[in-house]
This record gives structure tokens, C-alpha cells and sequence, in this order.
């Protein structure tokens, strides 16, 4: 490992420790930085004091040690140590980069990154003023760790990490219910994190499930009576006690919004194959498979083409709702309780390109297209004259 060790041995309080880079990325990877003072140290990006790191790393508390002895520690391991100054840039992580860009792109010029809020200690990742409102947002990511590609058994649960991110979210927006809050998520490429829709409310509302009463006259199961919906429990916007809901919590967070890079390229290019092999009345050999990914390359249809955009679900108990007037991109989308009967959730909001997308299932085709069917009926793909 440069400028570092892979594993290394040292004496803290009378105590040997050994510890590796990986184990202290891992030990603050969901731990959010607490205020710097002076000294700091940049571990999965982010800049934390180093008797922060150290403590979570080998569980001593903080005040059993000295940052210097920190700093050396975490020094022999390579990482970054520095002294924090008024005018030095923070250190952004990917997600944060990524919101950046979104909130220009869309015109939300007005915001700052980790405001300091008169009569709160902590402070959210950012803060967007819009017509006279305090917005803000604690911006959350997944990324892959060594565990992540250990064998291992047991039950997969879909919910538990988004669930994690709403404990750390709810922590850093208490007591500020007056504000929308929202916690923005996004998947830097930890395997096994399903940020869709229904997921983010089987965390924040319970676990989905199918309900069917059984008639035990008749020995059957009632399918007509069949419930489905967030059924399950273990919700983090709802109190449960023993498996049924009793009183709505966590009513500061407002929306929980997933930052995603939409492939719109590759939504286009599907269509575009489903139409010539519908033509075709066949599916699509390999060879021809590859040749329409190549002659697609640079145009709308590319699939490595993508969009950034939000998805936002909004919590149905919050104080605070966010504003249904921002975030409305032409990728945009938004889930919340349905307006016309209040039981149930839905999409609310589709931008354009998403709607246009979905209706693009029966289209005319291109020209482009009628020289590549005209081509694969005759066995032989078109060259790049035809």
C-alpha cells in the first residue's frame, strides 16, 4: 500500500492493537464527521478529526488518547493528515459532487454546503434557500467494502441498510421539524442496495407483504380478501409493537430522495430492439445484437448514455413537507400518498422524458431502424456505407 502499511501493530493506553487501512475505512463508514477543531484526517473521502477515527477503530474513547498519538497512528496506515483552515475547500464525496451539479443543472443556484444554522451544533450537508424557505439535506452514500464480496449465509434484507441511513439522517435533523428535511441517497456501487421506490417505503413505512385471510371451514385461502401494501413492520416512519402500528415517528425527515445516473441511453435502445425484432417476427442474434450497440454509439440511443436525476418519496407523517414545486426535471419523479384516496402510495410527478419513454412502447420507427430490419432480413447486418 503506498505511503503506508497493510497491517500495523501499535500500543495504545497499555493496550497492543493491530489494525488494518480497510478496518478503519470500515469502523466510520457510516459515521457521519464531527466538528473539526484543527487537526484532521481524510478516510473514505471526508475529512474527520483523527480521535474520532481512531476511537471508532478500536473502541477507546476519545479522551483516552492525544491527536498526536492519533496522528501517528493513522499516519503509518497512509492516510491523509491535515490542518484544517477557514479558507480550505472541503473535501466532497462523490453523492455531494453529483447533488452539485443536479442543483445547477436545475437552476437551485442558492445553496451552501455545511451552513453553520444559529442554535443547532451540527450542521446539515447542505442548505438551499428557496422563495424565503430553509431547505435541507443530509447527503448519504453506499460504497462497497472488502465484506461486501465475503461468502457468507442468511436471509437478504432489502431494507436494513436504507434503514441505517435514516438512523443517521434522523440524528442529524433532530429538532429542526420547523425546516423541510431530506435525506438524499445514492449508490456509489455497493452490491446488493435496491434504492427503487418500493424499497425506500418497505424502510420507511414496513416491510411489503401479502395478506390472505384462510377459511378454515373450507380449508382454502381467501384470495379475494387478499391484502398487499407495507404490511411486514419494522418501518422507521412508524412505531410498532409486536408487529402492529401504533403512532407515526421520525416526523422531521420529510422526503427521502434517491440521486441516481438514469440510463436513458439504454432505455432507448431497448425500445429500439424490441421494435426491430417485433418486425423481424425473431429475436436478435448476437452478432446483430453487437452491431446495433456499435452504429448507436453517439447518438440518443447510446447506451452508455445517462441522465442524472431524483427520485422523491416523500413521507407521508412528516412536519414539514418539501416543496412539490422543486425537483420536478424532465427525469425527474415523485412518490407520495395518493391524493384522491389518502390510503395508498403512488407516483405523483413524472417529468417529460420519463412519460415520453413509457409511450414510446408504439412509435414509428426511424429510418435508421428500417435500414437495419431491411438489412437483418437478408441475413447480413449493414455496413457502414448502407
Amino acid at each position: 500500500m503506498a505511503g503506508g502499511v497493510d497491517i500495523h501493530s501499535f500500543r495504545l493506553g497499555g493496550e497492543s492493537y493491530k489494525l488494518s487501512r480497510a478496518q478503519v475505512e470500515q469502523s466510520v463508514s457510516h459515521a457521519d464527521p464531527r466538528a473539526i477543531d484543527k487537526h484532521y484526517v481524510v478516510v473514505n473521502r471526508r475529512r474527520y478529526p483523527p480521535k474520532q477515527v481512531l476511537s471508532a477503530a478500536t473502541g477507546r474513547p476519545v479522551v483516552s488518547f492525544t491527536t498526536m498519538e492519533a496522528n501517528r497512528i493513522l499516519k503509518k496506515l497512509g492516510f491523509e493528515l491535515g490542518v484544517s483552515t477557514e479558507n480550505q475547500p472541503a473535501i466532497k464525496t462523490e453523492s455531494e459532487s453529483l447533488f452539485e451539479m443536479y442543483l445547477n443543472a436545475s437552476g437551485l443556484t442558492n445553496f451552501a454546503f455545511e451552513e453553520t444554522l444559529e442554535g443547532y451544533s451540527s450542521r446539515p450537508d447542505y442548505t438551499l434557500w428557496l422563495e424565503g424557505q430553509k431547505i435541507l439535506f443530509e447527503v448519504k452514500e453506499f460504497r462497497s467494502t472488502p465484506d461486501d464480496f465475503s461468502l457468507g449465509f442468511g436471509a437478504y434484507d432489502p431494507y436494513r441498510p436504507i434503514r441505517e441511513k435514516i438512523n443517521a439522517g434522523r440524528e442529524k435533523f433532530r429538532g429542526r421539524g420547523e425546516h423541510p428535511c431530506c435525506l438524499l441517497l445514492y449508490n456509489a456501487g455497493k452490491t446488493l442496495v435496491q434504492l427503487e421506490w418500493q424499497f425506500i417505503y418497505g424502510a420507511m413505512l414496513g416491510n411489503m407483504a401479502i395478506r390472505i385471510p384462510f377459511d378454515r371451514g373450507r380449508g382454502t385461502l381467501v384470495d379475494k380478501d387478499a391484502q398487499t401494501g407495507f404490511l411486514g413492520g419494522g418501518g422507521k416512519m412508524i412505531r410498532y409493537s409486536e408487529g402492529q402500528p401504533l403512532e407515526p415517528q421520525n416526523r422531521t425527515i420529510s422526503s427521502i430522495a434517491v440521486l441516481e445516473q438514469f440510463p436513458v441511453g439504454k432505455r432507448r435502445f431497448d425500445l429500439q430492439v424490441r421494435a426491430v425484432e417485433e418486425q423481424l417476427h425473431r429475436k436478435l442474434t448476437l452478432d446483430e445484437y453487437l452491431e446495433m450497440i456499435d452504429r448507436t454509439r453517439g447518438t440518443d440511443r447510446d447506451i452508455s448514455l445517462s441522465q442524472l436525476r431524483l427520485v422523491i418519496c416523500e413521507n407521508p407523517y412528516c412536519c414539514t413537507p418539501l416543496p412539490r414545486t422543486i425537483f420536478c426535471g424532465p427525469y425527474d419523479e415523485r412518490y407520495g400518498l395518493d391524493e384522491r384516496t389518502g390510503d395508498r402510495i403512488t407516483r405523483i410527478f413524472a417529468g417529460e422524458q420519463i412519460l415520453a419513454l413509457e409511450r414510446s412502447t408504439e412509435r414509428e420507427k426511424s429510418p435508421m431502424e428500417r435500414v437495419i430490419e431491411e438489412s437483418m432480413k437478408k441475413g447480413k447486418a449493414p455496413s457502414e456505407e448502407g
